[in-house]
C-alpha cells in the first residue's frame, strides 16, 4: 500500500507539494475550494482575453520557478526582457532605471544619493539577514540612508505598501526586496523581467495535467469542512461531514483560513503572530501603453495607491489583446475599498491612472475589471523569524503556507521553496513502504 496525502488548497503550493509527493510514490489526492486552480496566481477571463487576477513576474534568478517549468517541458517558453522604473511625485513622473538615473535621480540631494546606492551595494553583500530580524526598520534604513532620504522616499513607500502601519517591520524587510531588485539587471545594466508565455495559469494547469498523469486525485470545486483528528494525531478531511482517512494531511491554507479547520486543541499549539494585507487591483486593457515603466513608485501621497504597473511591458500585448495596466492598492483586510461596489472602485482608481497619465483617453481603453482578495500578504513584525508557525506541529498534519515565507518576499520563487520544505518534512514522517526514492 503507498502512503497517502491529502492536500488542502489547490494554489501553486499545494500543487507543487502533490506534484513532489507523486514523484517520490505517494497516492495524492487534493482538495480546492473554487472551481479553478492557482488561487492568487491564476487568471480569470478578462471579457474575451485571459489576464492574471494578479501583477506577477519572474526573474531570470528564479531558479525554483524556472527549474519546476523544466521540468514539466515549458523550460523554452520563459521571455525575458528590459524594463523601466518609474516614480510619480509632486505630479510628475521621474525615471530610476539606469544608472545615470540614479546618479541624478532629482527627488534625492547628491550626498543622498550617494549613501542610498551604499545601502544598495551593503543589501547586496549582506548574504544572511538573520541579524537584522530585531532590528527596526525605520531606525535602520534612517542609520544607513540619513533621515531625508527616509522621510522623501522609504516612508511614503512604505506608508503605501502597508497601508499607514509600519513601524514595527524589522530591517530584513527592505534588506530582502533590495537584494532580490538588485539581481534582476543584465550586464548592460538594464532591468530584466520576464514572464511564462501564457503566464502562471499556464505552469498551475501544466501541474495539474502532470499530477493526474501520475495517478492524483484533484477535487476542484470541493470545499473541505474540518481536518479531522486532534492534538495527539490528524487522520483525514471531512468534506460534507464525511471522513475521507489519510495518512498525512498537508494544509496550505494561511493561519487564520487554516484555524477554522483545525480541530481546537491542533489550533491552540499553531498561534499566529502574523497581521495581513489585503489587495485591490483595477485592471485596465488599453488600445496603447499608459506608462513607460513596468512598475510606477508612488511617493505623491494625494495619489492613495500603491503602485500602478503596466504588465505588457513584459507580457506580449497580443496574448492580452491590448495593454494591461494594474491600479494596486494594498490594504488592512477591514479597508472599505474592498467591499465597496466595483464601479465606484473603478472609477476612482481609473481616475487616479488618468491623473497620473493624462495621455489615457476613456475612449482607448476596452475593459476594467475590479480584483480583489482580503488576506494575500504576511506581515511579519520585529522578531519575526523567531515566530514562524510551526510546519508540523502535530502527528499526521502540516501547515505550510505563504506565512511561512520569511525573510524572503512573498512571490513564485519563494512560495515553491516552501513547497519543498512541507514535502522533505511530510516524506520524513510517512511509512516508507510504497516510497520510491527518487534517484
Amino acid at each position: 500500500m503507498k502512503p497517502t496525502v491529502g492536500i488542502v488548497g489547490g494554489g501553486i503550493l499545494g500543487l507543487t507539494a502533490a506534484y513532489r509527493l507523486l514523484q517520490q510514490g505517494v497516492d495524492v489526492t487534493l482538495f480546492e475550494r473554487s472551481h479553478d486552480l492557482g488561487g492568487l496566481v491564476g487568471s480569470f477571463d478578462f471579457e474575451g482575453r485571459p489576464a492574471d487576477r494578479f501583477y506577477h513576474v519572474v526573474l531570470p534568478t528564479d531558479d525554483r520557478v524556472r527549474g519546476l517549468a523544466t521540468e514539466l517541458g515549458l523550460g523554452e517558453d520563459f521571455e525575458f526582457r528590459p524594463t523601466l522604473t518609474g516614480f510619480y511625485d509632486r505630479e510628475r513622473l521621474f525615471s530610476m532605471s539606469t544608472l545615470r538615473e540614479f546618479a541624478t535621480f532629482p527627488l534625492l540631494a547628491p550626498h543622498d544619493r550617494v549613501r542610498l546606492a551604499s545601502f544598495v551595494l551593503r543589501c547586496q553583500r549582506t548574504n544572511d539577514g538573520d541579524a537584522l530580524d530585531d532590528v527596526p526598520l525605520l531606525d535602520w534604513l534612517r542609520k544607513t540612508c540619513g533621515k531625508r532620504t527616509v522621510a522623501r522616499l522609504w516612508e511614503p513607500l512604505l506608508d503605501s505598501k502597508f497601508d499607514g502601519e509600519y513601524d514595527d517591520l524589522p530591517a530584513t524587510y527592505m534588506w530582502a526586496r533590495t537584494k532580490r531588485m538588485s539581481k534582476t539587471r543584465d550586464a548592460a545594466g538594464r532591468e530584466l523581467m520576464g514572464w511564462l508565455r501564457g503566464g502562471y495559469q499556464r505552469l498551475v494547469d501544466t501541474l495539474a495535467d502532470r499530477i493526474r498523469e501520475l495517478g492524483g486525485t484533484i477535487n476542484a470545486g470541493v470545499a473541505v469542512s474540518a481536518v479531522a483528528g486532534s492534538a495527539s494525531g490528524v487522520h483525514g478531511i471531512a468534506v460534507d461531514g464525511v471522513v475521507q482517512e489519510f495518512d498525512h494531511v498537508l494544509c496550505t491554507l494561511l493561519p487564520p483560513q487554516a484555524s477554522r479547520l483545525l480541530p481546537d486543541d491542533v489550533s491552540m499549539r499553531v498561534p499566529d503572530h502574523c497581521r495581513y494585507l489585503g489587495v485591490i487591483c483595477v485592471i485596465v486593457r488599453a488600445d496603447h501603453s499608459v506608462s513607460p515603466y513596468y512598475t510606477l513608485n508612488i511617493t505623491d501621497r494625494r495619489i492613495p495607491l500603491t503602485t500602478v504597473v503596466e504588465t505588457t511591458h513584459v507580457i506580449d500585448p497580443e496574448f492580452s489583446g491590448g495593454h494591461l495596466v494594474y491600479a494596486a492598492k494594498y490594504v488592512d483586510p477591514s479597508h472599505p475599498d474592498l467591499a465597496r461596489p466595483e464601479a465606484d472602485v473603478a472609477e476612482d482608481y481609473l481616475g487616479y491612472v488618468e491623473r497620473m497619465f493624462p495621455n489615457l483617453d476613456r475612449k482607448a481603453v476596452q475593459a476594467v475589471s475590479v480584483q480583489r482578495a482580503r488576506m494575500v500578504e504576511p506581515v511579519h513584525a520585529l522578531g519575526g523569524r523567531k515566530r514562524i508557525p510551526d510546519m508540523h506541529p502535530v502527528p499526521g498534519l502540516s501547515l505550510a503556507s505563504t506565512a511561512h515565507v520569511y525573510p524572503e518576499i512573498v512571490n513564485g520563487q519563494a512560495v515553491i521553496g516552501v513547497a519543498d520544505r512541507a514535502v522533505a518534512g511530510i516524506l520524513e514522517r510517512l511509512p516508507t513502504v510504497g516510497i520510491a526514492k527518487a534517484a
